[in-house]
């Protein structure tokens, strides 16, 4: 599954575009290899850009436009493969004769690709214009990139993004799955030590399998599924090793109580969660049913009387 979005900032000055330019091939985010330009040298995009501008005499207005292309986590798609397909996305016919500078960056759970395009066209001199229409039709031929791969589809409504950027899958199949990979994502930041981590497992029902002789972690949801660390995705960012950095990370960054209120937090959203009239028992993945706004509301109420530690909790740690 990919999910277009299109980024609005301060993309009206030479200044803006020229730093939006050098943060896509970041080295910090990225790799040679992930960068590319369509109609430019991605090493010399900037002056190209301007330059095109300067030849059609259009210097003002929009200078750029930027927009992501955005793989779920749980996606079983590699840097390279993203890479292959930002670059079928700029076939498309409404890109033809546009500069566009393009790198997938890999320095978060997910992968996902940065484009910036020059809003004069190279060829003709026109000027970058979107509708909605071809804003849907970009939508359409970028799922169409990841069904030949099969990678997962997930269905809104036709024209909303938001909806069809959920980053979870309508598989029942691969529900539980998704729901373990919330759990260890968010527990592993409230944890200090691989005991802590495997205690605070237990306290959201999962049992952890963690010994020096066997290679990988296994995990054991409450409905009695097993699953290695190695299948939640990207499986770098579960190895044993990444967990023990990420805990020695924690220990020198957030103090005990932090660490504790953090995950006081988050078990009391999953109970109250599960308490809610309106959830389904029956499937019984409250991390997923909490994600984006769900989230924001259940931590609005549970502020409300909470002895914890509110004030250091964030969203994005969570």
């Amino acid at each position: 599954m990919a999910v277009i979005e299109f980024i609005n900032g301060q993309n009206k000055t030479y200044g803006a575009m020229k730093r939006v330019l050098e943060y896509i091939v970041n080295a910090a985010k990225t790799e040679p290899h992930l960068m590319d330009g369509a109609n430019c040298d991605i090493n010399n995009a900037y002056h190209q850009f301007v330059l095109t501008k300067r030849n059609y005499n259009k210097e003002t207005g929009r200078q750029y436009i930027h927009f992501t292309q955005s793989f779920a986590p749980y996606d079983k798609v590699t840097p390279e493969e993203v890479k292959k397909i930002a670059d079928e996305l700029l076939q498309m016919k409404f890109f033809k004769g546009f500069q566009v500078d393009y790198a997938v960056h890999i320095d978060k759970d997910h992968l996902h690709t940065h484009f910036v395009v020059n809003t004069v066209n190279a060829d003709t001199g026109l000027k970058w214009k979107q509708s909605a229409e071809q804003l849907q039709f970009l939508k359409d031929y970028s799922d169409d990139l990841c069904r030949k791969r099969g990678l997962i589809i997930t269905q809104g409504k036709k024209g909303n993004h938001k909806n069809r950027g959920e980053y979870r899958t309508k598989d029942k199949g691969q529900s539980w799955k998704y729901e373990l990979y919330l759990a260890v994502k968010k527990v592993k930041w409230g944890s200090k030590s691989k005991e802590d981590f495997i205690e605070n497992m237990k306290k959201l029902g999962y049992k952890v399998d963690w010994t020096d002789t066997r290679k990988y972690i296994t995990f054991t949801t409450p409905s009695g599924k097993k699953c290695r660390n190695r299948k939640l995705y990207p499986p770098e960012k579960f190895t044993k090793e990444t967990l023990l950095k990420t805990f020695d990370l924690n220990q020198q960054r957030a103090k005990d109580k932090e660490l504790k209120n953090r995950m006081e937090l988050l078990v009391s959203l999953v109970y109250s969660m599960q308490e809610n009239p309106s959830y389904d028992t029956n499937k019984n993945y409250p991390l997923s049913a909490l994600e984006g706004e769900s989230l924001k509301d259940e931590i609005a109420e549970l502020k409300k009387g909470k002895g914890l530690n509110w004030d250091k909790e964030s969203d994005r740690e969570m």
